[in-house]
């Protein structure tokens, strides 16, 4: 490669394959060479498999109709505070985003104020917009949510739709069937797959959480609407439950909600406006590894706990009207101070997510 110092093209590969994302999303224009080396599918898998193994604290933040890509630091200089530098995610077009609805080997399921679906890639700009499903109902007359994953049995990422029709629509006012789309990005199409068994429709456009391979929400058994865990698996293309911890008092869905902690299934209770009641189940599919975690001293209309520290020894919460990080191990607070935000924004109304970004490529 001409740009590698006259050194041997693997050894450029290797060094390239251990930087970070961002520089490497730049590094495509350096010449055609290294533009073909990374976009070479082996070369990313070699990248993403590197990132896994040191993930960058990175938070992407909808605000005011704009992508926001937040670097944390992990130690900060004071030990008070979590330090963070900004900056505003553009694309080409540019388009008003309006909801994240998930992120998985660095690629990140969004939507814009039309309700137009894309998968970005935030390292290196890229961009694709999602066809619109033949299966899809009518936008006006329906409530839908989408989950977003990786199926390793096809080596393929999958978007799933969870859309039923409004009570009030004049389309079909008693058909209360939760109908469910799957698109896969290999293919670039959309099919229509058995309707869920569950009624979906609380907590309602609820974001589906992915882990072991399952696209996961909460939802009513229709013969008693007893709540469930319900797991879609990406694979078969089917639903499953997954028993909630024994101890869990999960009969009010309304203040319940799922996340993911160390890569672990979480059920989270947020009925009390001075805690939160976390369950992580560390062992998935596994009842009794369900673990009990506390977080005390929140004054909170919404929250949602993700990973700030590989292992869940320090998690991402929002408090009030900002971001902070919870201590698991010392039970306290650090505000996260954010440069390059030129605004306040409301992080209990916005959407985030949480992730390493990795370099797959769309």
């Amino acid at each position: 490669m001409s740009n590698g110092a006259n050194l041997p093209e693997d050894i450029v590969a290797d060094i390239l394959s251990r930087l970070p994302p961002k520089p490497l999303g730049r590094f495509r224009s350096v010449s055609k060479p290294w533009l073909t080396l990374l976009t070479d599918p082996h070369f990313i898998q070699k990248h993403l498999n590197i990132q896994k193994n040191h993930q960058t604290a990175v938070l992407l933040l909808c605000y005011s109709n704009h992508l926001h890509s937040i670097e944390l630091h992990k130690q900060p200089p004071d030990n008070h505070h979590v330090y963070g530098s900004a900056s505003n995610l553009r694309f080409d077009p540019p388009e008003s985003w309006s909801q994240l609805w998930g992120s998985f080997d660095g690629l990140t399921l969004v939507s814009n104020e039309e309700g137009t679906v894309f998968l970005i890639n935030p390292s290196t700009r890229e961009c694709r917009r999602l066809p619109v499903s033949p299966f899809a109902l009518d936008p006006l007359a329906c409530h839908i949510m989408y989950g977003f994953g990786y199926d390793l049995c096809s080596d393929d990422y999958k978007v799933v739709t969870l859309s039923y029709y409004d009570t009030d629509n004049e389309h079909e006012p008693d058909c209360a069937d939760m109908f469910v789309n799957v698109y896969t990005l290999k293919n670039n199409s959309w099919k229509r797959v058995r309707n869920s068994p569950y009624d979906h429709a609380v907590p309602l456009l609820s974001m589906g959480v992915f882990v072991n391979g399952c696209v996961h929400w909460l939802g009513s058994r229709v013969s008693d609407y007893s709540t469930a865990i319900a797991a879609f698996d990406l694979a078969d293309e089917e639903f499953r439950e997954v028993a909630p911890p024994t101890d869990a008092d999960i009969s009010n869905i309304h203040v319940l909600s799922l996340a993911v902690i160390g890569g672990c299934l979480c059920l989270v209770d947020s009925r009390s406006n001075v805690q939160l009641d976390i369950w992580v189940m560390k062992e998935y599919g596994v009842t009794e590894s369900w673990s009990k975690l506390l977080i005390v001293g929140l004054n909170v209309f919404y929250t949602k706990p993700t990973d700030f520290i590989e292992g869940g020894e320090e998690l991402l919460v929002i408090d009030e009207d900002k971001l902070a990080v919870y201590n698991v191990k010392e039970g306290r607070f650090r505000d996260i101070v954010i440069h390059g935000m030129l605004d306040a924004f409301e992080a209990g109304v916005e959407s985030f997510a949480a992730r390493a970004v990795g370099s797959s490529s769309i």
